[in-house]
């Protein structure tokens, strides 16, 4: 074999000097590359050409791609790139990402040896995005031929891409840096030797539009320098044209030449079809012409032809846990600025929202729709009170004919379990700041005090006003209508259709044709199929960012719950993703969202100072969900502005105090405790015996300055007085109706209103990305769980669904007793009742863009 190469180069040697064309004549020697990539910068292409043209950017795809090329050299005399490749990106976690590609290269005939037979490449390469600003990458190819001067050439590149701004983009490409054939060629130059490839592009507009840029190659054994500049711009409704000019052997004005490319890339979906020509001296000569083109099927969606009309379907079997609601209400807005789509369909078969508060956020979103022009369908089977909310802001509702509606009116149960923690000897032994702040009476009572039982009433009833004025206005009939029809619930199809519940009766194989009938005319509708779109600007944008606090406020970190699936919202967790927050200079303002009733005060007030630290550099908005209640509320006056759904639970501005006396249970069960103290109040903390008379009046009083502090942090968010704050206060729970009349909040509104205030005060456009904290369980880990029916936030915790009625609420109750240490202070709302509040399944990866 090394005899054979030897004679080859000497060959090859010999005809530079016997009838081969001499260097001095060729401005640009032939090199055994791959296939090039006309029309891409090395500084901005986010395709698969990147694994050969800058193998750093492959990190950057929003999803897959998988490309064939091809380029035709019939007409080109100089030219050795010529051929077909295959190419293939697939995105790995943690920002990273693969590329495979094959090379099948064959030369015209007028190069002449060694480049008279096909080569082969294959090249992997392997990158990663560390930040939104830098990626970086690596690649290593090997050739394959029958021709052992290009067989087995193995070489190794790296690259990187670093975009300080929207508007600039830089790159850095050292191309087969281990030299892999000095071997001469006919030309006497290398066969193939190292590069090094410097590139910068810019869009004037900040977006991919426009785009100006150059890429300098250089070359090593030859010593010369080959720029090439290219332009390219988005077609509004066709794709994107490109065009490129390279200028070969610069510095020998007697042996320079041109090689220019224009082309068309047109887009449609998830396929993209690019097309054009080499002109250019640079091929042969002036009058040469070589053509190329590009096939490529992705899992984003670049501009280019519009696509045709369709509506889109939506099928709920789980009741949206709280990331899947947001998640659901973000797709539905993208919808309402869709053209493409004419009308929407919603197939509940389940309630589609956790609480009513949620259930008005979709109704919202739905209204949204139709202000937009989108024609919304509602198909229920068996339809309850929230689906049948949501469906009354639809323009049609239809029904499963052997189905109906399950709603006879709203109603709330708490269950009290004193009795049984008598018999088994386990008594709550808690201190509150008033008979209002009633969260603790589920353990401490046998039945709700007068005060509580008045407050659950009046909760009830403004719940009852909110749902009949809207489920009134949304099926056209008043509400002393809505009340009476509903108090003769539940109904089957025929009685529901009878009573203007619903509007007519459908299959699940008859929802095309519905909307069909709805739009007017024959509408294909499909499964929403949300892609992504390709990056539109360089690095990372301004954006809005996201703080979800979600279930038990207690200290520490997040975690959920092993029974019941409980989550846990940690302070540290919070704490920590407000000073992110704070200190990423990419986040211009941030939507604080709540859904807890609250928890430990401690966890409140290391959550409180967190993000008033954040609201004091950046924009702070609040988005009250289902509960942002006590603890809730406590974090909610860091922020600037309030938002709260017309039936979210709120206020409980309050404090109880307590543990768990389990000196009862241990006599029963003949255990003997016996404890050793320094001082008499050294044990007042342990569960083994109850609180003295003495310990009660200090523990009230701290009761009472807890409740201070709280009425001083809520006070100084709201400018207000304490002594107004106490007036509202006192343990009360309100509705955000309520909330907004007595100054608690600031606006009625969700997430979608929170969202826009957000975007407004930072000046930044209504496409913002957002970017969420805390970060869910994206580790592999966490995706093998879901994909065998697990949660990602505890692989073995038992669903709340599965657990009998009325145990949810008497686990809720026992959450702060269980998570906290033996005596500690609480802002919690009492748990809301099961009628009020589902517990959703979360089965969407948290959001960032």
């Amino acid at each position: 074999m090394k005899r054979s190469v030897l004679f080859l180069s000497l060959l090859s040697g010999a005809q530079l000097f016997v009838g081969g064309r001499a260097f001095a004549d060729q401005p640009m020697p032939p090199r055994a590359d791959r296939l090039p990539s006309p029309g891409r910068l090395s500084s901005t292409d986010e395709s698969a050409e990147s694994i050969v043209l800058n193998p750093a950017n492959i990190a950057k795809l929003p999803s897959y791609e998988a490309r064939i090329s091809g380029a035709l050299c019939h007409d080109a005399k100089e030219r050795t790139g010529c051929g077909v490749a295959e190419s293939l990106v697939l995105p790995l976690p943690f920002n990273m990402a693969v590329g495979l590609r094959f090379d099948s290269l064959i030369p015209p005939n007028s190069i002449g040896f060694p480049f008279d037979s096909t080569y082969h490449w294959a090249t992997f390469a392997l990158a990663m995005q560390p930040t939104k600003r830098l990626a970086i990458g690596a690649s290593y190819q090997w050739s394959y031929s029958a021709n052992p001067l290009l067989d087995s050439l193995k070489g190794v590149s790296v690259g990187a891409t670093y975009t300080p701004s929207p508007y600039l983009a830089f790159s850095a490409v050292a191309n087969n840096f281990n030299r892999p054939s000095l071997l001469a060629g006919p030309t006497g130059t290398p066969l193939l030797d190292s590069t090094y490839l410097g590139g910068i592009a810019l869009r004037p507009r900040g977006r991919r539009s426009l785009e100006i840029g150059a890429d300098v190659r250089y070359f090593t054994s030859d010593d010369y320098v080959v720029p090439r500049f290219a332009v390219s711009a988005d077609i509004p409704g066709v794709g994107r044209a490109r065009g490129d000019i390279e200028i070969r052997d610069v510095a020998r004005e007697a042996t320079r030449s041109v090689v220019g490319s224009a082309s068309l890339e047109i887009a449609l979906g998830k396929a993209s079809l690019h097309g054009g020509v080499w002109v250019g001296s640079g091929l042969g000569d002036s009058g040469s012409i070589s053509e190329y083109g590009s096939l490529a099927i992705s899992g984003f969606r670049l501009p280019g032809l519009p696509r045709g009309k369709h509506a889109v379907s939506f099928r709920i079997e789980k009741t949206p846990g709280i990331y899947t609601h947001i998640a659901l209400l973000r797709k539905l807005w993208k919808i309402a600025e869709d053209p493409a789509v004419e009308g929407v369909a919603f197939a509940l078969r389940a309630e589609p929202a956790e609480s009513y508060a949620h259930a008005e956020e979709l109704a919202d979103a739905i209204r949204v729709l139709r202000a937009h022009g989108k024609r919304v369908l509602c198909s229920l089977e068996d339809g309850g009170a929230r689906a049948l909310y949501v469906c009354a802001n639809a323009d049609r509702t239809v029904v499963n004919p052997a189905g109906g509606i399950r709603f006879a009116g709203l109603r709330s149960q708490y269950i009290y379990v004193r009795d049984l923690l008598d018999k088994i000897g386990v008594k709550a032994d808690v201190l509150r700041v008033s008979e209002h702040k009633s969260a603790p009476e589920m353990v401490t009572n046998d039945k709700a005090s007068d005060e509580a039982r008045k407050d659950h009433e009046k909760a009830l009833a403004q719940i009852e006003a909110v749902y009949y004025k809207n489920l009134a206005k949304g099926r056209r009939m008043s509400e002393v209508e809505a009340r009476a029809i509903i108090s003769h619930g539940p109904f089957v199809a025929q009685e529901a259709r009878s009573a203007g519940l619903v509007d007519g009766y459908a299959f699940d194989d008859e929802l095309e044709r519905a909307m069909s009938d709805l739009v007017g005319h024959r509408t294909p509708t499909r499964r929403y199929d949300d892609l992504a779109n390709a990056n539109d600007t360089f690095g990372p944008r301004s954006r809005v960012g996201l703080i979800v606090v979600d279930g038990e406020m207690v200290d520490g970190r997040s975690e959920t719950m092993l029974i019941g699936g409980t989550k846990l919202s940690g302070s540290y967790t919070i704490a920590e993703a407000a000073k992110e927050m704070r200190e990423d200079s990419t986040v211009k303002s941030v939507v604080l969202r709540i859904e807890t009733g609250g928890g430990s005060s401690m966890a409140a007030d290391v959550m409180w100072r967190e993000l008033l630290l954040l609201a004091r550099k950046k924009p702070l908005i609040v988005s009250m969900g289902s509960a942002a209640a006590s603890g809730g509320y406590y974090i909610a006056v860091a922020g600037s502005k309030i938002y709260a759904l017309p039936l979210t639970v709120t206020g409980s501005i309050g404090v109880f105090y307590g543990k768990a006396d389990v000196s009862g249970l241990m006599k029963k069960l003949g255990v003997n405790v016996e404890t050793y103290k320094t001082s008499p109040h050294a044990d007042a903390e342990s569960f083994f015996r109850p609180f003295s008379d003495e310990e009660r009046v200090v523990l009230q009083k701290k009761v009472g300055q807890i409740y201070d502090t709280f009425l001083d942090r809520v006070a100084q968010g709201r400018k207000m007085t304490k002594a107004q704050v106490d007036a509202v206060g006192d343990g009360r729970v309100w509705t955000g109706q309520e909330a907004k009349d007595k100054g608690l909040v600031d606006e009625l509104g969700g997430l979608r209103h929170a969202l826009e205030e957000a975007r407004h005060r930072a000046h930044l456009p209504d496409d913002a990305p957002l970017f969420e904290l805390p970060r869910r369980d994206t580790s592999l880990l966490g995706r093998a769980l879901k994909l065998v029916g697990g949660s990602p936030d505890s692989s073995l915790a038992l669903s709340l669904k599965s657990l009998p009625l009325g145990f949810t609420q008497v686990l809720n109750a026992a959450v702060p007793f269980l998570v906290n240490p033996e005596e500690k202070a609480f802002t919690r709302l009492e748990a809301m009742p099961a009628e009020l509040l589902d517990h959703g399944t979360e089965e969407i990866d948290h959001i960032e863009e």
